[in-house]
């Protein structure tokens, strides 16, 4: 390998010393027609007991894929019970399901070749499975048993108990992970998205809570399945039906709770580290409102790769970080936040928040160059054939879609967003819903090595690692 790599470099550098070739084209101005992808169109269809299924054949490969999205997420977690969903997906896909025992199902997928999984993030709980589509039936069956019929075993309950909160000692180990945590909390003040676990609320979770969980919202009628692969569409309809009979219809109703309202300060957490971790930013917009799209646009321009403005600023021209960057978060349900980042020199942290912030007001008040514009407008449409890749990446797509109540066209509604953006329009944006005086600032360093006090800089609040 590292002769291969020297002589790479070898041809590299040769070429470079004997000049490019007059008649080559400058590859900075080079064009080419936009890529486009054939649009995948799933076969939508309902099972008896409500479950909307979205189908895609694809026999170019022997296997079956399938995943079924429930609005199951962390935000629904009860308050005093932080740390629930996960501990819940865990457990039902380890502790057993039907009748089969943890181990019997371990020992069976992997005779099979196949796997089923159950991941949960703020809004969904997803049970997926994948198969050669030979031993369908049997892993259908499994997936159905953990899905439907999950055991909980409490041997399992206790084992993801005491992850969690090891989890919870070693949170502060890292100062990167200590920043994120913290202006997730803080910037999602008041809603269920900020809250975060604690040794308290991990202990406190039993198993009646798991089969609560599960019993509450885990109802064929409020999800989507969506499944790929190598089937006859009325076949598979058909295993379904079989797999899920039992699965009955209920009524799901979802908590309702108000918009993010956080407190703007400099949040400070003493952490002796020869760096600081800075993150700033408010909360915008979800991601289906009207500026979302251009606030996607302008926040690629701050942040978004090597020739971004904090990444030329901070890093580039000054030396002053190891990463920095920025993005718009998707908000659904409630709305994301415009934020940027850096792991900095410790001694210039105050210098480094000056010039971060110098970055946000500059975009307000000037237009940002054609040239900006179409650069990171490019980067946004040649990257759209990549989610066209994968036959079950579209049809979970199109599934999480669904379940948010989008319109079906919403992609390409964003596309076109995009497609029609103008200086002028970010800098609208930028004025309308960002706004660096109200943001919520957190530093993690050593304030010994600071180049001058946090306080200097606005209201400071100190945070003890808990």
């Amino acid at each position: 390998m590292k002769a291969l790599w020297s002589l790479l470099i070898g041809l590299l550098t040769l070429g470079l010393a004997q000049g490019v070739p007059a008649d080559w084209p400058d590859p900075f101005k080079m064009q080419f027609q936009r890529l486009q992808p054939s649009a995948i169109q799933p076969t939508r269809a309902q099972l008896s007991n409500g479950l909307t299924v979205l189908l895609v054949e694809d026999r170019t490969l022997p296997f079956v894929n399938g995943r079924v999205y429930l609005r199951a997420g962390a935000i629904f977690e009860p308050e005093d019970k932080v740390g629930l969903s996960g501990i819940f997906s865990s457990v039902m896909r380890t502790g057993g399901a039907g009748e089969r025992t943890p181990d019997q199902i371990d020992e069976t997928l992997e005779a099979l070749a196949a796997s089923v999984s159950v991941n949960t993030d703020n809004l969904f709980t997803s049970v997926a499975f994948s198969t050669l589509s030979e031993n369908l039936d049997q892993v259908l069956q499994i997936w159905a048993d953990i899905l439907v019929r999950p055991r909980f075993a409490q041997e399992r309950i206790d084992l993801e108990k005491g992850r969690a909160l090891e989890a919870i000692r070693r949170r502060n180990d890292q100062p990167t992970q200590i920043a994120v945590r913290e202006f997730v909390r803080r910037i999602n003040e008041g809603h269920p998205a900020g809250r975060i676990s604690s040794v308290a609320s991990v202990q406190s979770i039993t198993r009646d809570d798991l089969v609560a969980f599960h019993q509450r919202f885990f109802k064929p009628n409020v999800a989507v399945l969506a499944v790929t692969g190598d089937f006859n569409t009325q076949e598979m309809l058909a295993r379904l039906e079989r797999a899920l009979q039992g699965w009955q219809r209920g009524e799901v109703t979802l908590p309702s709770f108000p918009p993010p309202s956080p407190k703007p300060s400099i949040y400070f957490v003493q952490k002796e580290t020869n760096q600081s971790v800075i993150y700033m930013g408010n909360p915008t917009v979800t991601a289906y409102a009207p500026g979302y799209s251009e606030l996607d646009l302008v926040s690629r321009v701050l942040g978004d790769g090597f020739n971004s403005r904090l990444f030329t600023e901070v890093r580039t021209k000054r030396g002053l970080a190891y990463a920095t960057g920025g993005a718009q978060t998707q908000g659904f349900g409630w709305p994301g936040f415009f934020y940027g980042a850096s792991i900095s020199r410790v001694e210039k942290t105050a210098e480094v928040i000056e010039i971060m912030l110098a970055q946000f007001r500059d975009l307000r008040e000037r237009p940002v160059s054609q040239e900006e514009l179409e650069l990171f407008r490019n980067n946004i449409l040649n990257a759209e054939v990549f989610r066209f890749t994968s036959r079950q990446a579209v049809a979970e797509r199109i599934a999480r879609t669904q379940m948010l109540g989008l319109p079906a066209d919403y992609y390409e509604q964003y596309v076109r967003q995009i497609q029609a953006a103008t200086p002028a329009d970010l800098q609208r944006v930028m004025q309308q819903y960002v706004r660096p005086e109200q943001f919520v600032i957190v530093v993690v360093g050593d304030r010994r090595q600071f180049d001058k006090p946090l306080s200097s800089l606005g209201n400071l609040i100190e945070v003890p690692l808990e």
